[in-house]
């Protein structure tokens, strides 16, 4: 059977899939630095560690309204014959391999508009959710046909591999104006690290991490174990459940087992808390939300920046914490995810 590995993301309540081949780099949502008089279909540029990067502006090309940009919102990276561009989505899901046989080019027996654009090279089916598999190279074309400042012919504009901020750059506030001083913050953050060139550090030493608040503390998920981060909409309870096992929840026709592991990591559980959102955490054939107070960041740590949690952190409620690691003016605690889903946690006596 002839299969291809899809990187599989959502656009407002839609799901689409692109070749991971042409996927080069996946982040959190930076601010977006935007050009005047920008060509149609451009949201604007980021300075990728000095490369300019054009955004494009997906939800446009596809025909969506575009919603306001959030801190959870994900930039992918695609790269077609040394051409790259960048797209910003509110979800990354999934990679999924999917043959070619199931991938078809018609929905209900009508041929969809994307593909007869070219959008879209074919439609299959995942869960029960309908995906739409898209064409890279049409969007990088696209991008690559606009008249786009670059720095490799702007020399005067890059000194020790950073591109100088251009007069014709501005950021556009209103994308941003529905977002508090923090959040703003962490977007600022977020693009003057992806500006700067790594000296001296091998990146694959460097650990992903998802950042989450949790109990007014700041912890870190290594991403290699998270799968997804969805909105919690409605919560089924599960009877005869220890207080850290919230109920379940179903994910697009898959049954998540969520957890509140306030407790486990030694702060005070809060019944009247509000439970809406969650990091989905994959190892091997066991699956779990956990539940967060927000999603803020993807870090990227090196490892001499762990160091042993203080003994009197978490009293005896250290089996799973990792270690703890500095995130901007605090520090963070990082869980070790691959221990604490492989204990007897997510076991239930379901016996009355």
């Amino acid at each position: 059977m002839n299969e291809q590995s899809y990187l599989i993301f959502k656009l407002n309540h839609s799901y689409y899939g692109i070749p991971t081949i042409a996927v080069k780099e996946i982040f959190f949502v930076p601010e977006v630095a935007v050009i005047t008089e920008a060509p149609p279909g451009i949201l604007g540029v980021l300075n990728l560690r000095g490369e300019l990067l054009p955004v494009l502006d997906i939800y446009q090309q596809l025909g969506q309204l575009r919603p306001s940009f959030q801190l959870t919102d994900s930039m992918i990276v695609l790269e077609c014959q040394s051409q790259r561009l960048g797209i910003i989505v509110s979800q990354v899901d999934e990679v999924q391999a999917i043959a070619t046989d199931q991938i078809t080019t018609c929905l209900y027996g009508q041929l969809e508009k994307s593909l007869q654009d070219g959008i879209a090279i074919g439609i299959t089916t995942i869960k029960n959710s309908i995906v739409k598999i898209l064409n890279p190279e049409l969007f990088i074309q696209y991008a690559t046909a606009q008249n786009i400042p670059n720095p490799d012919v702007d020399a005067d504009r890059v000194t020790n591999g950073v591109l100088k901020q251009s007069p014709s750059l501005v950021v556009e506030q209103g994308w941003y104006d529905h977002l508090d001083l923090q959040a703003r913050q962490v977007l600022q953050k977020r693009t003057a690290a992806l500006r700067c060139l790594i000296d001296n550090q091998d990146t694959t030493e460097l650990i992903p991490l998802a950042v989450v608040g949790l109990g007014g503390e700041y912890f870190g998920f290594e991403l290699e174990t998270v799968h997804e981060f969805t909105a919690i909409h409605k919560i089924a309870p599960i009877p005869c459940c220890p207080p850290h096992i919230v109920g379940n929840i179903n994910l697009r026709g898959e049954i998540i087992t969520l957890l509140d592991i306030n407790d486990i990591v030694g702060l005070p559980i809060n019944a009247m808390r509000s439970h809406s959102q969650a990091v989905i955490v994959r190892l091997k054939q066991r699956v779990a939300g956990i539940v967060v107070d927000a999603i803020l960041d993807v870090a990227y740590l090196a490892p001499s920046q762990l160091k042993p949690a203080p003994g009197s952190r978490y009293s005896t409620n250290d089996d799973y914490l990792q270690g703890v690691a500095p995130y901007q003016k605090w520090m963070m605690s990082i869980i070790n995810l691959s221990k604490l889903l492989s204990s007897d946690i997510l076991v239930v006596d379901e016996e009355v």
